[in-house]
């Protein structure tokens, strides 16, 4: 009995010295640990506060951007525009329709452009199956600043090319006849280069073998200045 209870002793002991052990490594870990996360923290702050000063001292070399507004009186730009037109003539059906333009500003409120486009309109029936519409405008117009949105106004007066047309080809000579234009829209500045542009403009334009080709015109486009 006595030998049993000594044996159990020196077990007991040997448990309570391996937990010691234990106990001890963990602590040992732990503290590594937390030295180590206390390492780097500081080494993550020392980075930082080097680093400060080369951030701001780039941010003071870099060049101030340039504040000019754009338009600028002088600045040109150049577009392209595509949308449908929609004619006043019940006779006819609305069109695709694509403009392209070329525009000068005298002043950055205001400038003139001119602009070549092409629709072709079918008629609901008859011999004749559609009336192809090319328009050299030019406009005056009238725009607000508003940071990247712009809006503007306009009008003009043009010369349409007007033709006739069966199966693909030209019935008779291309007309010409004068005509209108009063609208407006806005622009988007993506950059200070680049617009988005919409825009709706009213045409009136003058009979040609008693048909008339007026219409509303709606397009959206981009726009570049120079």
């Amino acid at each position: 009995m006595c030998a049993e209870l000594k044996e159990i002793g020196n077990e007991l002991s040997r448990f309570l010295l391996l937990f010691s052990r234990l106990v001890s490594i963990r602590s040992t870990v732990e503290k590594e640990g937390l030295l180590m996360r206390r390492l780097i923290v500081s080494t993550l702050m020392l980075t930082l506060l080097l680093a400060l000063p080369e951030i701001a001292s780039a941010q003071r070399r870099a060049p101030a951007p340039s504040r000019e507004r754009v338009p600028a009186a002088g600045t040109v730009a150049a577009g392209i525009d595509v949308g449908v037109l929609l004619p006043t003539n019940d006779g006819l059906s609305n069109s695709a329709l694509i403009n392209v333009l070329y525009e000068y500003y005298m002043h950055p409120r205001v400038s003139v452009r001119t602009e070549f486009g092409w629709s072709n309109p079918a008629f609901g029936g008859g011999a004749i199956d559609s009336l192809r519409q090319m328009p050299l405008r030019f406009d005056v117009n009238y725009n607000w600043e508003g940071g990247r949105v712009h809006p503007f106004v306009g009008t003009g007066v043009g010369i349409y090319f007007l033709q006739f047309r069966t199966g693909g080809t030209s019935v008779g000579d291309t007309e010409q006849r004068l005509g209108l234009n009063t609208g407006g829209g806005f622009e988007y500045f993506l950059n200070r280069s680049v617009t988005f542009k919409t825009e709706g403009r009213y045409h009136a334009v003058a009979n040609a073998r008693g048909q008339d080709p007026s219409g509303v015109a709606l397009t959206v486009g981009l726009k570049t200045y120079f």
